[in-house]
C-alpha cells in the first residue's frame, strides 16, 4: 500500500541512456537528465535527493541492468521510498515490465514515481497523465524500440553484405582500422602467432599440442591479449585468474576463414529486442564476403589444413606430432587407410604399414610395405614431380620467348565461341517457334515440348560456356611460376628429407598395392593438366600427375 504522504520522501534518481534504444544522445544524456532532475526537485522542497542510479549504455527492454539493480536493493532497505526520472521511457522501454513495475511493484512498496516531462506522479491522483493514458504511453515506448531494433537490425545486415565490420572487437590477429571501424587491419604481433598456428597444424601437430607448445612460451591467450592492449573484452573461452590456451581456441583460428580474407558473419542472432540471449543461425544463411580484407594465411594453406583435419590422424604416444604419411597410405584394393605397425627381429625395430581392413579379419590383403621404403619412394617420386615441373616451366618460358603463342588458350576460345552461337541460334529458334505458333503453324502442345527442348539446350550450353570461361580464366592470368602450386612444389626443390609439411601440400594420396608397386597421387592435378594443356604440351613430354614405383 501506498505510503503517507507526510512521511518525508527519501528520493532517488535514475537516469539511463542506450543508442541501440535509439535515444537521441543529445537531448537524452545522462548530464540533461540530471539537470532536469536537479532543475525539478529545486522547485518541490518536499522532495529530498538522496541517491543517484545511473545505467549509460544499458538498453530499456529489459531491466537486468546495475544501476536499476542496486536501486531495487535499496528499496528493499528502506533507503529509497521515491524515484524521479526524466520520462518513462527512461524505466523502461517494455510494456509489459513496465506495467508490472508501475501497478504492482511499487505501489505494494509503497514507492512514489515521478516521470517528469510525462508529467506523471504516483501520488497526485489529479495528474493528467492518468492510469489509462500512461499504458498507451508505456506501449509507445515499446513500439518505438521495436521498430528502432529492427532499423538497426536491417542496418547492420547491409553492412554485413557489404562487407564491413560489425563487431564490437576484432577477431585476434587484427584490429579495427583507426579510420574506419568497419574495416579491419591486420595487428603483426598477433597475426605472427596466426601464421605460427597455421605452420604448426602442417607440420603434423595436433591443436591440443599447439596449445601446449604455446602455454610453453608464454604467449597470451587472446583473451589476455585484447586486455593487455586495452580493450574491456569478455570471452567465455577463459578461465581462471591465468588463462591458458586450450586446444579450443587453436581450432577456432585453424577453422576461421577470415584469415584468408573472407568475412563471416550473421552466425547468431538476438531472440528478440527483449531478450538479450542469442541463438545460432544455420550456416546456409551466414552472410560471406570474400576480399574484405587483407588474408593473414593463403587460401592455398588454409584449405590444406581443412583437409588435414579432416583426416583421421592421431598423435602416437610419446610424439609432439604424427608421422609424415599418417592419413595419407591407402590399400589398392579396398580403398581403406593403412596402419603403421612395428615389429622386432633380431634385437631390432622394424616399422611397417599394412591394410587395416585385414588387420581387423575383413576380406583384404595385408599389403605390407616397409615404413622406410615407403618414405624413401615418396620422397624420390615427390622429387622427380618437382623436376618435371621445373622442367614443364622452362618449356613454357621458352614457348612464349618465342612467341609460339598458346594453343591451349586458342582451343578454349574456339569452344567458348561455338557455345555462344549455339546460345544465339536456339533462341533465334525459341523467337520464330513463338511466331510460327501465333500463325497457327505449331499447335499448342506441339510448341510446349518444342520449347521445353529448345530451352533445356540453351541452359546446357550456358552451363559448358560458364566452365569454359572459368578454365579460360585459370590458364591465361598467370604465369606458370606465380601459380600456388608451382611455388608449393618448387618450395621443397632441394629437400632431402621427407616431412609432414610436403606430403600435406603437395600429396592427395598414396596407393599401395604391394611393397613394389606405389602409386602417389599428387595435389593440384586439375589445375596443372588445364595449363599444360593450355601450352598444347603432350602428356608425354609433361610431369605426370601421379607416379609410379615398381
Amino acid at each position: 500500500m501506498f505510503i503517507s504522504k507526510s512521511i518525508p520522501n527519501k528520493t532517488a534518481g535514475y537516469y539511463r541512456l542506450s543508442r541501440e534504444d535509439g535515444d537521441k544522445m543529445e537531448s537524452d544524456s545522462i548530464r540533461n537528465q540530471k539537470e532536469l532532475i536537479a532543475d525539478y526537485v529545486s522547485k518541490h522542497p518536499e522532495i529530498t535527493l538522496v541517491d543517484e542510479y545511473v545505467d549509460d549504455g544499458y538498453t530499456g527492454t529489459n531491466f537486468e541492468r546495475p544501476g536499476f539493480q542496486k536501486l531495487l536493493k535499496d528499496i528493499e532497505s528502506k533507503k529509497i521510498n521515491c524515484i524521479i526520472v526524466k520520462d518513462l521511457s527512461r524505466l523502461g522501454r517494455n510494456y509489459i515490465e513496465m506495467g508490472r513495475y508501475l501497478e504492482k511493484i511499487f505501489p505494494l512498496k509503497g514507492i512514489r514515481f515521478i516521470a517528469i516531462n510525462d508529467r506523471y506522479d504516483s501520488f497526485d491522483e489529479s495528474s493528467e497523465a492518468d492510469q489509462i493514458v500512461i499504458p498507451f504511453k508505456n506501449l509507445i515506448n515499446d513500439a518505438y524500440c521495436r521498430d528502432i531494433s529492427t532499423k538497426v537490425r536491417s542496418q547492420l545486415d547491409v553492412k554485413r553484405r557489404n562487407g564491413q565490420f560489425v563487431g564490437s572487437f576484432a577477431a585476434y590477429g587484427y584490429r579495427k582500422d583507426p579510420d574506419d571501424k568497419n574495416k579491419l587491419l591486420i595487428d603483426e604481433e598477433a597475426a605472427e602467432i596466426v601464421r605460427l598456428i597455421f605452420s604448426l597444424r602442417m607440420e603434423g601437430y595436433s591443436a591440443k599440442r599447439i596449445a601446449e607448445k604455446l602455454n610453453e612460451m608464454k604467449v597470451a591467450t587472446p583473451y589476455e591479449y585484447k586486455r593487455m592492449h586495452g580493450f574491456n573484452y569478455n570471452s567465455g573461452f577463459h578461465t581462471g585468474n591465468n588463462p591458458e590456451w586450450l586446444a579450443v581456441n587453436v581450432l577456432r583460428i585453424l577453422k576461421n576463414e577470415l584469415y584468408i580474407g573472407v568475412m563471416v558473419q550473421g552466425k547468431y542472432q538476438k531472440i528478440n529486442y527483449k531478450v538479450k540471449k542469442f541463438r545460432e543461425v544455420d550456416e546456409a544463411d551466414w552472410i560471406r564476403v570474400e576480399g574484405t580484407h587483407e588474408p593473414i594465411i593463403s587460401k592455398e594453406v588454409f584449405d590444406i589444413v581443412q583437409e588435414v583435419m579432416s583426416r583421421d590422424t592421431r598423435v602416437a604416444p610419446g610424439r609432439d606430432r604424427v608421422y609424415p604419411l599418417s592419413g595419407y597410405v591407402r590399400c589398392a584394393d579396398c580403398g581403406q587407410n593403412m596402419t603403421r605397425r612395428y615389429s622386432k627381429s633380431r634385437g631390432r625395430v622394424y616399422h611397417y604399414y599394412y591394410c587395416s581392413s585385414y588387420s581387423n579379419g575383413e576380406d583384404c590383403t595385408a599389403h605390407t610395405v616397409n615404413e622406410t621404403v615407403l618414405n624413401d619412394t615418396v620422397l624420390a617420386m615427390l622429387k622427380m614431380q618437382i623436376q618435371l615441373l621445373t622442367e614443364t616451366e622452362k618449356i613454357v618460358k621458352l614457348s612464349d620467348e618465342q612467341n609460339q603463342g598458346r594453343p591451349g588458350v586458342k582451343a578454349i576460345n574456339s569452344q567458348i565461341q561455338a557455345q555462344q552461337e549455339e546460345i544465339i541460334r536456339y533462341q533465334n529458334l525459341l523467337i520464330k517457334l513463338y511466331k510460327d505458333k501465333a500463325d497457327g503453324i505449331v499447335g499448342l502442345e506441339e510448341y510446349k515440348n518444342i520449347d521445353i527442348r529448345f530451352r533445356e539446350k540453351i541452359r546446357s550450353c550456358e552451363t559448358a560456356l560458364e566452365e569454359l570461361e572459368e578454365r579460360h580464366r585459370i590458364v591465361s592470368t598467370k604465369e606458370i611460376s606465380e601459380r600456388p602450386w608451382m611455388k608449393l612444389f618448387k618450395k621443397y626443390e632441394n629437400a632431402d628429407e621427407l616431412t609432414r609439411q610436403m606430403v600435406v601440400s603437395l600429396i592427395d594420396n598414396i596407393v599401395v598395392y604391394d611393397k613394389k608397386h606405389i602409386e602417389v597421387h599428387f595435389r593440384f592435378e586439375d589445375e596443372i593438366n588445364d595449363f599444360l594443356q593450355c601450352y598444347g604440351i603432350e602428356e608425354e613430354q609433361s610431369p605426370t600427375l601421379k607416379a609410379v614405383s615398381e
